[in-house]
């Protein structure tokens, strides 16, 4: 995620929309004085999630089961990211602490480097008794915290925590794009520009893709673990670049009948009355070095809410219909 206006929106929603079901364990003793029922707890997170639902008031957007969850518990009409990049907030959120206390400032630096002692919300529930799961991106991509997963975690990938940090975390100023090290061209992987400034289309039912993948891991889960008390993280990719989806979710919408952005514009630009250094001046995961013409600008959208259909599609099988 990389930080403009419209990509904090995306944080900001990506954690303003998580949301915690509770599913009670079906070994909660029975005693003369009842103990009180300890709760399983289903945590979903997806990468990049504007308040483009339907329960936010998008008419247009199909998204069924966000939006019955949502009916069924508490909407956050005022939540707000920690900070406009996605390793500093959800190593935030996770600890419960600002990202000026944890010092992770950037995407490269793993929160334990300078605070070994920290608890994280996972850890807690493990430290109380659960069994802590984990499927897909809940900490950053490749800084996954291995200590607070009963099953799940994965170790910290070297090549991403031995990066230079950004100019943002030494404190050197501002930054464009081609300053953070997950837009750089780097031996053995794809540009920026290939691997995100594209609209993917997937086969079938999109079985070959990462999150359908993590959706069938969660129901292993589900099912492995139902007679115990659990902590599940599921941690979506999508709707974050490309925007991705089987073909069935792109023919839920109509390009002409997409509405723009009463503010458009072909190229990014600083809303009236913002600082000049709030908006990159080269856009950072779609149209990058380009122009969005009005008709490509609707053909991205209707993609990005193909995108969101396909995630709420595989929330929906992750929960296996068992939030009570």
């Amino acid at each position: 995620m990389k930080p403009c206006l419209i990509k904090l929106a995306l944080v900001l929603i990506s954690l303003a929309s998580l949301l915690c079901a509770s599913i009670q364990s079906p070994n909660a003793s029975t005693t003369s004085t009842p103990a009180r029922p300890k709760y399983n707890v289903l945590f979903l997170i997806s990468d990049d999630l504007r308040p483009e639902l339907g329960c936010y008031g998008n008419t247009s957007i199909k998204t069924l089961n966000v939006d019955a969850l949502a009916a069924r518990g508490t909407r956050f009409d005022r939540a707000y990211a920690q900070f406009p990049l996605c390793n500093p907030s959800r190593s935030s959120m996770l600890n419960g602490r600002y990202p000026t206390q944890t010092g992770v400032m950037d995407n490269n630096t793993y929160f334990r480097a300078k605070h070994p002692d920290y608890i994280t919300l996972p850890q807690y529930f493990q430290k109380n008794g659960y069994a802590t799961l984990r499927t897909g991106k809940i900490f950053h991509g490749g800084i996954d915290d291995q200590v607070s997963w009963t099953e799940g975690g994965e170790p910290v990938d070297q090549n991403i925590v031995n990066r230079p940090p950004s100019p943002v975390a030494t404190g050197q100023g501002a930054r464009e794009v081609g300053d953070d090290p997950d837009n750089a061209t780097q031996p053995n992987r794809p540009t920026r520009r290939s691997a995100s400034d594209q609209i993917v289309v997937l086969d079938g039912d999109g079985e070959s893709h990462g999150d359908y993948k993590i959706a069938t891991r969660a129901i292993d889960f589900l099912d492995r673990y139902k007679d115990k008390p659990f902590f599940l993280a599921v941690g979506f990719n999508k709707p974050h670049s490309p925007p991705t989806a089987p073909k069935k979710f792109f023919d839920l919408y109509d390009p002409d009948k997409i509405p723009l952005p009463v503010d458009f514009n072909t190229q990014p630009r600083a809303p009236a009355g913002f600082p000049d250094i709030s908006i990159p001046h080269r856009n950072a995961d779609l149209f990058i070095g380009r122009d969005s013409s009005p008709a490509e600008a609707r053909e991205m959208i209707r993609a990005y809410y193909a995108s969101t259909s396909f995630m709420d599609a595989r929330w929906d099988a992750s929960s296996r219909n068992s939030i009570d």
